[in-house]
């Protein structure tokens, strides 16, 4: 193993006291002596490195691109190296614009990990965080990885708890295999809102208790692939209706209400042992102090990012929380444009005072305060970290917060051997979390093999009058109406499949349409050739994506769409099922669907299961849940799944729009079987 300690031109500055090089303690030490060995060597590492070092270790830069090109390796960017290699970064984060393929990505992460070791101009190379928000279902970024089902369709099987367990251990496993050491998961927001935007299907649930216990589940099986699980997002993003990548969201409850509901799950991480918890840029205007913003006149209320009611106050001192903090990304318009302190909005000034109020609210890690991508965001960098040291030498942040900070950090790398503490130096593992990678397993057919076993347990037969699901095979005229072009992969995958297994006739008359163009100056494709072709339908198979408040407007492509289908087949006496692709409040839509089926998760549709491997192994991130929605249409699988949210009716409002009531048209727990 290669070890880099210290650099020889400041060897002197590294070498330190007595007490701490006396403190390596021989093989019978107890615990509690290695605890305080480890203590004293770590406070001996902070205490020779410069505030810059310090600084940098407490922000994440991401590398996207670099001069309008995607950075899928460092080798031919000199300037890019060189960036890096100026500041002691905590890490650097990946995105899917870094990913093309497997080799390519483990090749990108250990040689970024290797330039870290190349700066000559630090007091101690420290490995990098390498995290990925690999959340599974619709928040990947490994292009061949294995998908998973989201949270929610974990949520909506018998066995969630093994289902979430087994999921965090094929990402984290995968992750790994690739030299990640960190996840931006799981995700343990509450979905008590069906109009919430970002969230929605990234949720276990709106059960406070089942998020609790799935999250822990999730991150026990990253943990047990030695990946970092971080909990995310608090102190909770699952009843707002703004998304905070474009907007400030608010949620007006107070403190006693988030302990009963939002707050449940982060307390039941951190009882837990949570090393990392991911911050929500979301006000909580009953709970937290008012602020006057950067212009000195308007008064409002800082992001919980910012605030130390919500951080210190809270999160550390009320829920006992001692691990580290990260923000979610601070170049999120709820942040970078907000106009929340001193400076124009995107200046390296206006980062830096906003960085002041995030580090003195408590937190640890900044998370891309702007992407590092030219000569000019490195430049910000230069400066960004420098204005910080100035507040630090005004008195504006203090030393001893600084250090605490990276005491936290330092403390996490070396539980997960990101790097060892030796004797007061470092040795850096490699900046791996295993001591070999195994990049096959990646996308494997076990994986996949475990992936679909979980989609067809999440199924959920909400609505099946008449039993016509499964589908009786006189029914021969069968219109798939998709939402976009590039489904079609997905569904003639799924009919194939069906063709094979003989529950689907060769002589059917089966059709794959869509209703939604997005290249078109018209969105809505509801040709008078498509109303003819699903009149005359036995059948039609409608897929409905919702998200936010849109699927519900009837100005809405997809509402205009569906509800013309929906007209249509039953005048002339033919079915309607709503295979819902995403959340399933669409349920309350569609009620005059003759069978609804739930699926959790519409991404990757467009990925053709059929590009396969000469294994035999997709090399795609497909998604297994419409396939398995598809194979329980027509009764290859059984319906198992159980909803795991409560839907709310639909009413009109006085204006003529809907909007969501407080009766349930659906309970939580609802769920049909067949025979």
């Amino acid at each position: 193993m290669k070890k880099n300690h210290i650099n020889r031109k400041i060897l002197s500055r590294i070498i330190i006291t007595g007490s701490l090089i006396s403190a390596l303690c021989l093989s019978g030490c107890s615990k509690k002596e290695d605890s305080k060995k480890e203590g004293s060597e770590m406070d001996g590492i902070i205490s020779n490195m410069t505030m810059d070092e310090k600084i940098s270790q407490m922000i994440i830069p991401a590398i996207r691109t670099w001069d309008g090109e995607n950075i899928t390796d460092i080798d031919d960017n000199p300037e890019l190296r060189d960036a890096l290699q100026k500041h002691q970064y905590c890490g650097v984060i990946l995105f899917g614009s870094n990913i093309i393929d497997n080799e390519q990505v483990y090749n990108l992460v250990k040689n970024l990990q290797d330039n870290n070791k190349q700066s000559d101009n630090v007091s101690v190379h420290i490995p990098y965080i390498m995290p990925l928000d690999e959340e599974g279902g619709i928040v990947v970024r490994l292009t061949s990885g294995t998908r998973m089902t989201g949270n929610m369709a974990i949520g909506a099987t018998t066995d969630a708890e093994g289902n979430a367990l087994k999921t965090g251990e094929i990402i984290g496993e995968e992750l790994a295999a690739l030299g990640f050491n960190t996840d931006y998961a799981p995700d343990i927001d509450v979905n008590n809102n069906p109009s919430n935007p970002v969230i929605g299907t990234r949720s276990f649930s709106d059960d406070p208790e089942v998020v609790a216990k799935l999250g822990k589940s999730f991150a026990d099986g990253l943990k047990e692939k030695n990946i970092i699980a971080t909990y995310k997002h608090y102190p909770g993003h699952g009843d707002t209706e703004t998304d905070s990548h474009i907007g400030t969201p608010s949620v007006e409850k107070t403190y006693d209400e988030i302990k009963e509901v939002e707050l449940v799950p982060f307390k039941e991480a951190i009882n837990n042992g949570a090393d990392m918890i991911m911050t929500a840029h979301i006000t909580y205007p009953l709970i937290d102090d008012e602020v006057t913003f950067g212009d000195g006149v308007t008064k409002g209320y800082y992001p919980a990012t910012m605030s130390r009611k919500m951080i210190t106050d809270i999160l550390r001192d009320d829920l006992g929380f001692n691990g580290v903090v990260v923000t979610d990304a601070l170049e999120m318009k709820a942040i970078r444009t907000a106009g929340l302190v001193k400076g124009e909005e995107g200046t390296v000034e206006y980062g830096i005072n906003v960085a002041r109020e995030v580090i003195n609210a408590g937190v640890d890690i900044l998370l891309i305060p702007t992407d590092l991508n030219n000569e000019d965001a490195a430049a910000y960098y230069d400066d960004y970290i420098n204005g910080i040291s100035e507040l630090v030498k005004s008195g504006e942040i203090s030393s001893k917060r600084i250090d605490e900070s990276v005491r936290r950090i330092l403390v996490m790398k070396n539980k997960y051997h990101i790097f060892d503490i030796d004797g007061g130096s470092i040795d850096e593992s490699e900046g791996k979390t295993n001591s070999e990678n195994h990049i096959e397993e990646v996308g494997s057919k076990a994986h996949h093999e475990d992936e679909m076993e979980i989609a067809r347990k999440a199924i959920t037969l909400l609505k099946n009058d008449e039993d016509l699901i499964p589908l009786a095979q006189d029914k021969k005229d069968i219109v798939f109406l998709g939402s976009q072009k590039n489904d079609s992969c997905t569904i003639n995958y799924a009919i194939d499949e069906m063709k094979k297994e003989g529950l689907i006739s060769e002589d059917s008359n089966i059709s794959v349409e869509y209703y939604y163009d997005s290249s078109a100056d018209v969105k809505l494709n509801y040709t008078d050739d498509m109303k003819n072709e699903i009149s005359s339908a036995d059948i039609v198979i409608a897929f409905s994506y919702a998200s936010g408040s849109a699927f519900y407007d009837k100005e809405n492509p997809q509402y205009i769409a569906l509800h013309s289908a929906l007209k249509d087949v039953h005048d002339n006496g033919g079915k309607f099922i709503l295979l819902s692709e995403n959340l399933p409040y669409d349920a309350a839509v569609y009620s005059d669907a003759d069978g609804i089926v739930l699926s959790y998760m519409g991404s990757g549709l467009n990925i053709d299961p059929t590009d396969k491997t000469s294994d035999g192994v997709s090399k795609g991130a497909i998604n297994a849940n419409i396939i398995a929605a598809i194979e329980t249409i027509f009764g290859y699988n059984k319906p198992k799944g159980k909803l795991p949210v409560n839907v709310p009716e639909l009413t009109e409002l006085e204006d003529g729009t809907y909007g969501f009531g407080s009766n349930y048209l659906y309970e939580r727990g609802s769920g049909l079987l067949t025979e």
